[in-house]
């Protein structure tokens, strides 16, 4: 017996084997080896957890049936000694009756032999029944279809909104021109539709600009008192007429420059003739709309001699 003994211990010193946990479990183990596996059991953490996922193998398996009748003798009366085995049982049963089919029982695993974890799966999942695989077979078969359609169709989706964003409507040509109808001498030929143009509403008379005439005096004073004073027309195309006074004997073409009182050039008349020898005058016209408030200075010159020296300047205000 301690030979028995001595050679259990060397053979599970370092790691016992399902089948020892399984023996002990089953109340097999000889009262030395029972006393060396209860040691290893209250020190070793992890042959705890092994001996607690053992009973719930322990327990589907006999739930399940997969025990020999020695096993499940064995079973009933050295594993049910604790009431925590016996409500595994009872969860291991209750699970078994949750997935057992209606019509359908399951076929026995082989007496003693223990399923693998896929054989449980199988069970837990309920693939062993028809109906299940049947049902688990159409939902794979949906996924990987709805999986193919979205590999096809996503790139022509990504292609359809780029389109409706970015896509822009082309521009209508504009109409051509109307093309009069080519008469032919040959009568079977189709008349060619003419389009006749739109008559155009008449237009308003533009109203006539108003000419504001200013009679000024060569070498006037430029005193507030004397110089004369314009009140400008307000319309957009209204004209002050300037009408220059000729000193006596002046005759010839002249040059008129107006300018403000800094001597800034406003507008200048070219090629002005005088219209007579003793009381002569030269007029020239203005846009009222380049005249400001302020004073300003007409420089007349001569234009015909190449001298283009003044000969007479005149003074205006403008209010």
């Amino acid at each position: 017996m301690d030979d028995d003994t001595r050679q259990f211990k060397e053979s599970n010193s370092q790691e016992f084997s399902d089948d020892a946990i399984r023996r002990f479990l089953f109340g097999r183990l000889s009262a030395a080896e029972q006393a060396t596996f209860e040691e290893y059991l209250f020190t070793g953490e992890s042959l705890e957890a092994r001996v607690r996922l053992a009973e719930f193998d322990l327990a589907d398996d006999y739930a399940l049936e997969r025990l020999s009748a020695a096993d499940r003798k064995a079973f009933e009366k050295k594993f049910l000694l604790s009431a925590e085995r016996t409500r595994q049982l009872k969860v291991s049963t209750a699970l078994r009756d949750r997935f057992a089919s209606t019509t359908t029982v399951a076929a026995p695993a082989p007496k003693g032999a223990t399923a693998s974890i896929s054989e449980r799966l199988r069970f837990l999942f309920g693939l062993n029944q028809r109906a299940w695989r049947l049902a688990f077979g159409v939902a794979i078969l949906v996924v990987l279809v709805g999986m193919v359609w979205l590999w096809v169709k996503e790139p022509r989706i990504k292609e359809g909104i780029k389109a409706g964003i970015f896509n822009r409507r082309a521009p209508v040509p504009a109409p051509s021109a109307p093309r009069m109808a080519e008469h032919s001498n040959n009568a079977s030929s189709i008349p060619e539709h003419r389009i006749t143009p739109l008559a155009m509403p008449p237009h308003e008379p533009t109203a006539s600009p108003v000419i504001l005439s200013v009679d000024l005096m060569p070498d006037a004073p430029r005193d507030h008192a004397q110089i004369p004073l314009i009140d400008l027309p307000k319309g957009e195309h209204d004209i002050v007429r300037l009408q220059l006074a000729l000193k006596p004997n002046q005759t010839g073409t002249f040059r008129a420059e107006l300018l403000t009182i800094n001597d800034q050039s406003v507008f200048i008349a070219q090629s002005l003739l005088s219209a007579g020898r003793d009381s002569g005058k030269i007029a020239f016209n203005v846009p009222a709309a380049l005249l400001k408030t302020g004073d300003y200075r007409v420089s007349l010159s001569r234009a015909d001699d190449g001298s283009k020296r003044s000969v007479a300047s005149y003074y205006f205000r403008v209010r």
